[in-house]
């Protein structure tokens, strides 16, 4: 007895190690899911952790360093020296000479080169910050698509789910008035089809569950999309009064960037245009030169210096009727920019408020939908409506469904696009 008591507490024993170890190597088994991402925190994670968004606002930035970097031509330049030269051999007597200099020079006139790059800097700051704003309206866009896609595509799991048990229960009523005699086979197979159908669908809809939390986890700049679920919607407004297209158009930030690089592009061609202008420099330098390293023989100079160019191989002829052609370029782009964007404001405000209506009828033709059914059920059950009537009605409840769940999702895609083409959305 004594033998056995004791071999019965060692394997509790060894049982509660083993759990003990378990529980240590493996804490993932018993790890709460990830909670299901909010509106509001997506929000927040994409603006702070999509790459292409910190890209757009490294560029701007760097191109507004590069505008302050611009005013350095109108500013003097300053610099300092010290050096030490020794001079040795038969042909010269030996010696050792130290020296410092301080040298100070500044730009006059170089042929409105400096205010062509200012210009430029400014021009090419303007296009970085339009940039930002349209990264940052096309990423509210994609977020919004991103967010209700995934909201789709767990409603269209759960929706196939409910259409595959509806059809389990509608098989077994065909299969009981089947074997009772009130029923063909061409009704049981028929609605046994329709099940496996029903069937297959879920499973498309649980694969495409994947491909939407990649999309979804690569606008919220996540390397891994598994797990990754949503809850609430996306907030939505009613349509307006239609706005005022053509001011709208101007305050569109496609339109500040080609406005911004037709500027540049005017800056290129003043660049070029100055190597044909003389170029006018103020130099002065004050230095101290001596046998020892602590110099005592002091020497000024101070210069004008007028620099007129005469010939470069025809480089500067070349250059400025490039420029020339590229500003026609750009120019033109930019015609072609204002009226791509008036036809798409247009577009996306009728395809806002077309979803608008057309949620509002798919929800009635849905609600019709469902209240048909019900009825259909019990007169079928009852003998009083033939398999064809209510098949047809069931399979019309089923696509009503399917529907609805997609102007839902459509509703605010187009909503999305509406802001995107203004050149607005969520990302602050």
């Amino acid at each position: 007895m004594g033998l056995i008591v004791a071999a019965t507490r060692m394997i509790a024993i060894i049982n509660t190690l083993f759990l003990v170890l378990l529980l240590g190597l493996v804490p993932s088994l018993w790890a709460a899911p990830s909670p299901a991402l909010i509106w509001e925190a997506s929000v927040e994670e994409a603006a702070a952790a999509n790459p292409e968004l910190r890209a757009a606002r490294a560029n701007q930035a760097a191109a507004g360093h590069s505008a302050k970097a611009a005013h350095s031509g109108n500013l003097p330049q300053l610099s300092g020296g010290a050096g030490y030269n020794d001079s040795s051999g038969s042909a010269t007597s030996n010696s050792a000479t130290y020296s410092t200099s301080l040298s100070l020079s500044q730009n006059l006139f170089s042929g409105f080169q400096d205010s062509a790059r200012i210009d430029q800097g400014e021009a090419n700051f303007a296009d970085a910050e339009a940039n930002l704003k349209v990264v940052k309206a096309r990423l509210s866009q994609e977020l919004k698509s991103a967010f209700t896609g995934l909201q789709f595509a767990q409603n269209n799991v759960t929706l196939t789910e409910k259409i595959v048990q509806r059809l389990e229960e509608n098989l077994r009523l065909v299969e009981l008035r089947f074997e009772g005699g009130r029923e063909n086979k061409g009704s049981f197979l028929l609605t046994s089809a329709t099940l496996a159908q029903a069937r297959y669908e879920n499973l498309q809809a649980s694969q495409a569950l994947a491909s939407s939390q990649a999309s979804l986890a690569r606008v919220l700049g996540r390397r891994d999309p598994s797990g990754l679920q949503v809850l609430g919607n996306v907030p939505i407004t009613t349509p307006g009064a239609a706005p005022d297209f053509q001011q709208l158009l101007q305050q569109l930030p496609e339109l500040a960037q080609a406005r911004a690089r037709e500027r540049s592009a005017m800056a290129d061609v003043t660049l070029a245009r100055g190597g044909f202008f003389p170029s006018v420099d103020l130099t002065g330098s004050l230095a101290r030169e001596g046998q020892d390293w602590t110099p005592d023989q002091d020497r000024r100079t101070v210069g004008l210096n007028l620099t007129i160019p005469l010939y470069s191989g025809g480089k500067d002829y070349y250059t400025t009727q490039s420029a020339v052609a590229t500003l026609e370029a750009v120019s033109s782009n930019k015609d072609n920019v204002e009226r791509q964007q008036l036809v798409r404001l247009k577009q996306a405000y009728a395809n806002y408020v077309e979803s608008e209506e057309k949620l509002k009828v798919d929800r009635a033709f849905l609600e019709a939908a469902i209240t048909r059914a019900e009825i259909a059920r019990s007169r079928y059950n009852n003998g009083l409506m033939s398999f064809e009537d209510w098949d047809r009605i069931e399979n019309d409840l089923i696509q009503r469904q399917k529907t609805f769940l997609q102007s839902q999702r459509d509703r605010v895609t187009a909503e999305a696009a509406w802001e995107q083409a203004q050149g607005v959305g969520v990302i602050p």
